[in-house]
């Protein structure tokens, strides 16, 4: 690969077959191409009950770094389990990495305890500044004297993660 090929890569949605996010996700790696797959604690019907596990976070979504103009896209395409690259009428429409690096930050470091008042209005554009999630850019969904509940909006697939954030870890920008 050559640097040319680095710097033309992008994030792109990829939408699977119910359920095949975690094969996908296995058969691109193997092909040795660049995959996020963000997986957040919930329950999964495992052996006819209920169990707590690791699900995806989008269902039937997951993520990949390609360059449009290489052999990977057709290599991806032709894996089972591929449904298609998410699209803007005939054109794959790319993730923005932010939105790649907050998700990831999201699904790594999930938790917060600490509650102070500030500011910030609900609908308001936000980044972390504070604790395990800091530099994470969002929106203010919901806005209480405890807790706020954050969200990254991932427009492009109709969805957003939430998670609850203490109020002084975040700055209007």
């Amino acid at each position: 690969m050559n640097s040319r090929d680095t710097l033309s890569r992008e994030w792109y949605a990829l939408y699977t077959k119910s359920h095949f996010e975690r094969k996908v996700n296995d058969i691109l790696s193997k092909k040795k191409i660049t995959t996020f797959l963000p997986l957040r604690r919930g329950k999964a019907r495992i052996a006819g009950s209920f169990r707590f596990t690791k699900v995806p976070l989008f269902r039937s979504y997951l993520f990949i770094n390609i360059s449009l103009n290489s052999q990977e896209y057709y290599n991806i395409l032709d894996t089972t389990g591929v449904s298609y690259i998410v699209k803007k009428g005939n054109i794959p429409c790319p993730v923005s990495s932010e939105i790649i690096e907050s998700l990831q930050n999201l699904v790594e470091k999930m938790s917060s305890e600490v509650s102070v008042i500030t500011q910030i209005k609900r609908g308001e554009r936000v980044r972390i500044i504070k604790g395990p999630l800091r530099g994470t850019i969002g929106e203010m969904l919901k806005v209480d004297n405890r807790k706020y509940k954050f969200v990254v909006n991932v427009g492009i697939l109709g969805r957003s993660v939430e998670v609850l954030i203490p109020p002084e870890y975040v700055i209007s920008i």
